[in-house]
């Protein structure tokens, strides 16, 4: 009978492991302490030599103080990877460098072991979420590299999978996932321990092999409910998906997908969890009613009263069936629409790396120079010749509508209605009560801002669908069009240009906070302070000269003769070079024009609900975990107790709310009940913006982060970025990355604008890897993203 399991050194608990593993391979291994190879390092290296006989090892730390039930100090200590034992001085150098990285203690050991052979996925298993204790398995592996140290380093690009503990096996379909998980339960029966951290790889052949155990130091801090309370919700949470997968009146699908970056993507714009009052805000402004008013404006499908986000204990999602009802032409029939859609809907199913890239990989938007040829390979056979022929005259013709100039065209309308509010906003002053006033803000927000912006966000997707496939068709090249895009004047560079002359005081810091001290990090989020509510804006400036303007850019008569046979030959009767590239120019400049003047509007709002809260006792903090609704509700509603007293209740309620809240783990597309059980973070494919290069140190910025930061000639990294961010333009960035984006966002387009090197959007697990890096290289042309050594 085996003696009673006990943990000790890492070298140590694997040895006491060893004969009872049945799920995994413990390779051959030895261990010393320190104090005997300062004693005499000459035997210990024939040892090894003896033990091994010529196999590389792994020489790896094992002090006293790692992998305590307390503390583990991860990663603190070296560990060589590969070492020839048939090589005595690569041997002695690796024991030496492992021996000097611990603490001096002599009782620290050092553990070697074979290395294991053929290893084609490798990674680390915590048996909970190490931060909230959440019951998951959070599983974070590499199976590209071959590599048995990808993601201990940090150095490799790797997949995280979270399984529920009691997640039904049927659902586990990777072989490779169920042989990790069958070593981790192992390990917590032998171990008597259910919260572990093991490092594992497998072979070709499925075999486990086990690296390492540890106790997470961590369990101690977590809270008792939170595993029955994460179990309660996943089930309201599978039942939520069933229901939004049910047929809706006037919708066409057989179900839905949700997800958190498609379409109006809140991942980008709100973050995966937000605070009650952003997600509140942005739904009332945008996901509501505003998305769906401005498609039907411009021809596509009216969807009535559905909303195109969802939220799930705080995680907000897109409900793509909706959205993509949305993408059809309003004179479409439902059978052929209701093709499309299910067609759609599968193809992000089988590509769910281009969830951030619907508009493009997903669903025709648009009639472009490359539809018949594209549409055919991706959808073959999906429509008959008919419906075909009917599908694409639709597109064309709303296509035709959304290019020909003229007062009833729905983009010059939608300048008319933005300059209509920039006029009142330049004008008013605040009116009676502040809650009133912000009530009335948002109200013009959403009637002469939002709605208005929404229009010419699809001008210029239109724009940039065309535009790409003319490169595609060979009209264009990718170089020219980045050329297209620097001409283009927006007010980006307005910005850049005033911040100069009020820097060097050519222009009066009150007149450019007139123009610009609206805008704030985190466009609804509260506690993001604005630009006129900064004092560091102007400190430790760097002078520096905006980037000169690209000029007009004009065509060649090569290119003008491609593009037009190209429009001839689509259908688009009327429209040449000329009209085409007038009407991206103008949509690409008029969606952040209006931006920049909806935000105004809501910030504005933003700056009256903090002045109604500071008279209610309420800060900012508290300010953000209500929910509009809520707010607004005082207005109608008399609140039967102190007014404080009453919000700050609900601002509590919402922050026990959110923190169980983190501790769910939902992937970013659900395509069903199973996705609640198994999570994936899918890894995005990067949007990389130009053809630049840029290789520099890592800045990474948030909300909050002070403009005094260092990030001149640096690799920019923000999760999400939005206008309020354009402060770092004035700083000569080397190159800006961001979590989350699509290729079309504000973001995209500021960096188009000024020839900045970008990767937007390149997805959780990339992000990470980059932004915790030290230097960074990134090569557009290349589509090259990596950390690097520092020169």
């Amino acid at each position: 009978m085996n003696a009673p399991f006990t943990f000790g050194t890492k070298a140590e608990t694997l040895r006491n492991l060893a004969g009872r593993v049945r799920s995994g391979v413990i390779g051959e291994c030895m261990h010393f302490s320190c104090e005997q190879w300062r004693a005499g390092p000459e035997q210990v290296l024939a040892c090894i030599q003896a033990t091994f006989d010529g196999r590389s090892v792994a020489v790896r730390s094992s002090a006293l103080s790692e992998d305590a039930a307390t503390s583990s100090m991860a990663g603190a200590f070296l560990s060589i990877l590969n070492v020839a034992t048939s090589d005595r001085n690569a041997l002695d150098t690796a024991v030496g460098q492992v021996v000097e990285s611990m603490t001096g203690n002599p009782k620290d050991q050092v553990l070697v072991q074979a290395m294991a052979r053929d290893i084609v996925v490798s990674g680390v298993v915590m048996t909970y979420d190490m931060v909230h204790g959440a019951p998951y398995f959070c599983i974070d592996y590499d199976d590209e590299t071959g590599r048995t140290d990808a993601v201990t380093s940090g150095n490799g690009v790797h997949k995280s999978l979270y399984v529920h503990r009691e997640c039904p096996a049927h659902l586990i379909r990777s072989d490779r996932i169920a042989a990790i998980l069958r070593l981790a339960r192992e390990l917590e029966q032998i171990c008597h321990c259910a919260a572990l951290d093991i490092e594992f790889g497998l072979d070709s052949r499925g075999e486990a092999h086990l690296f390492q155990v540890r106790r997470i130091a961590l369990a101690r801090n977590w809270h008792p409910v939170t595993e029955r309370r994460v179990h309660r919700q996943l089930a309201q949470a599978e039942r939520f998906i069933e229901q939004a997968s049910l047929p809706r009146p006037g919708i066409l699908g057989e179900r839905t997908i949700l997800a958190v970056m498609p379409d109006w993507n809140p991942a980008e714009i709100i973050g995966t969890t937000p605070r009650p009052l952003a997600a509140s805000l942005y739904r009332h402004l945008i996901t509501e009613r505003v998305w769906g008013r401005a498609r039907a404006r411009m021809g596509y499908r009216d969807t009535g009263s559905v909303e195109l986000m969802v939220t799930i204990n705080h995680h907000p999602y897109i409900d793509v069936r909706n959205s993509f009802n949305s993408f059809l032409p309003a004179a479409l029939p439902d059978e052929i629409g209701s093709h499309l859609v299910n067609a759609w809907l599968r193809r992000l199913e089988d590509h769910p790396e281009f969830h951030d890239k619907i508009e493009f990989e997903i669903v025709p938007t648009c009639l472009d120079f490359c539809f018949d040829t594209v549409f055919q390979d991706r959808y073959p056979g999906l429509l008959s010749p008919d419906g075909m022929s009917r599908y694409r005259e639709s597109l064309r013709r709303l296509t035709l509508d959304s290019l020909v100039p003229g007062p009833g065209n729905t983009l010059d309308q939608a300048l008319r209605d933005a300059a209509l509010l920039d006029e009142a906003l330049s004008h008013q002053h605040p009116e009676g009560p502040d809650l009133d006033w912000a009530a009335h803000l948002l109200d013009r927000c959403k009637a002469s801002g939002t709605l208005p912006f929404a229009v010419a966000a699809r001008h210029a997707f239109i724009a940039e669908t065309l535009l790409r496939s003319a490169v595609r068709r060979n009209a264009l090249t990718q170089d020219r069009l980045a050329q297209f895009k620097r001409g283009i004047h927006t007010v980006t560079r307005d910005l850049l240009t005033d911040y100069q002359a009020a820097g060097t005081g050519a222009l009066a810091r009150e007149a450019f906070f007139r123009r610009y001290g609206h805008l704030r990090p985190g466009t609804y989020e509260i506690t993001s302070l604005r630009y006129d509510e900064r004092d560091d804006l102007f400190t430790d400036m760097e002078p520096s000269i905006p980037p000169p303007d690209a000029g007009v850019f004009t065509p060649t008569a090569k290119e003008t003769q491609a593009i037009d046979a190209l429009l001839s030959g689509t259908g688009f009767t009327g429209i040449d070079t000329r009209t085409l590239l007038e009407h991206a120019a103008k949509a690409i400049a008029a969606r952040e024009r209006i931006k920049f003047i909806f935000t105004r509007c809501l910030s504005d709002a933003l700056s009256a609900i903090v002045r109604w809260g500071a008279a209610h006792g309420l800060s900012r903090d508290d300010l953000s975990f209500l929910d509009w609704d809520a707010i607004h509700a005082s207005r109608h509603r008399a609140v039967m107790d102190d007014m404080d007293r009453h919000y700050l209740d609900l601002a509590d309620q919402a922050r026990r709310s959110m923190d169980a809240a983190h501790a769910m783990r939902l992937s970013h597309i659900l395509f069903g009940g199973r996705d609640i059980h198994v999570a994936t973070l899918n890894r995005s494919v990067p949007n990389f913006i130009g053809l630049g290069h840029a290789t520099g140190a890592v800045a990474r910025l948030g909300a909050n982060t002070p403009s005094t930061v260092q990030i001149q000639g640096r690799i920019v990294c923000i999760e999400n970025a939005d206008p309020g961010f354009d402060w770092i333009f004035t700083k000569s960035p080397g190159a800006l990355v961001t979590q989350y984006g699509g290729a079309n966002s504000h973001m995209a387009v500021r960096c188009a604008e000024l020839g900045l090197p970008a990767a937007i959007g390149v997805g959780e697990q990339i992000y990470r890897r980059i932004s915790n890096a030290h230097h960074v290289e990134l090569n557009c042309a290349g589509k090259i993203l990596r950390p690097v050594e520092a020169a």
